[in-house]
């Protein structure tokens, strides 16, 4: 068997390939979760290659399942070998364990203040030119003032999914930026909202970005909001910015400040 580095994911592990990407319980519990179990059975004496090649029987898409997470794997293993990185509790533990700081989704109609505080981050996404997406972020304090606000236009022929799930990467980023810490962040989209709260990372394009969300914060509440309570970042997501990209600090531009006034009078 291939000697490897001691496995990352847990303390004392042999020193071997096979307890890396399939034998150690940690790694073990992944490969159940994404049903995937029959792929991490190594037969002694097989080669790595050989044992692609016997793979080749199973059903196509538990076969590319199986190869990403495989990918997934090894890549957080080198990340915490050779660059420090600890990304894999992050972005699984909270999955497989129950750990980590999450929260059921609720869906409100009105926008609420976050609790005293605290930051709160709406975001949202636009389609309605074709060929371009508007992406739209504010950040707003306990009393309903707003700390900073953004908006950002791409040429980019995205699901609305994943448009939303870039807003809320953005979001994320502007949080860093400005050094905001207990946020929480809402959005319109049920089901990224509901599987950033569930850390439920897989397999799909999506899940490439909102492993990068995910590993942005490590405290963060996810919350569901309906249309009406998202107003201020889905008209920011329909502003044009200078450039690219553009970032308000203590203010909004006034083609969103009605929305803000409106959400400040609800509260």
């Amino acid at each position: 068997m291939a000697e490897v580095s001691d496995c990352p994911w847990c303390v004392g592990c042999p020193k071997s390939l096979q307890q890396a990407l399939f034998d150690c319980p940690i790694v073990r519990d992944l490969w159940v979760d994404c049903d995937c179990t029959e792929m991490s059975l190594w037969p002694t004496g097989m080669t790595f290659l050989e044992l692609f090649e016997s793979l080749c029987k199973l059903e196509k898409k538990k076969l590319c399942r199986g190869a990403i997470l495989l990918w997934n794997i090894w890549n957080r293993r080198n990340d915490m070998i050779f660059n420090g990185k600890d990304t894999y509790p992050l972005l699984y533990a909270r999955q497989i364990y129950g750990g980590g700081k999450t929260a059921t989704c609720r869906s409100s109609k009105k926008w609420v203040p976050p609790p005293e505080g605290t930051i709160k981050l709406n975001c949202n996404a636009s389609l309605n030119v074709e060929g371009w997406v508007g992406l739209g972020v504010v950040a707003w304090d306990w009393q309903g003032e707003v700390l900073s606000a953004a908006s950002r236009r791409t040429r980019a022929y995205w699901p609305p999914v994943v448009a939303e799930s870039k807003a809320a990467t953005m979001a994320v980023r502007l949080a860093k930026r400005f050094g905001l810490k207990d946020i929480t962040l809402e959005a319109d989209d049920q089901v990224l909202i509901s599987r950033l709260s569930k850390a439920s990372v897989y397999l799909t394009d999506l899940d490439t970005i909102l492993d990068e969300i995910l590993s942005s914060c490590n405290s963060v509440l996810w919350y569901h909001v309906k249309r009406d309570g998202n107003s201020v970042a889905h008209n920011l997501a329909r502003v044009l910015p200078y450039g690219v990209e553009q970032v308000w600090e203590n203010l909004c531009p006034c083609e969103v400040s009605p929305f803000v006034l409106m959400d400040k009078l609800s509260i």
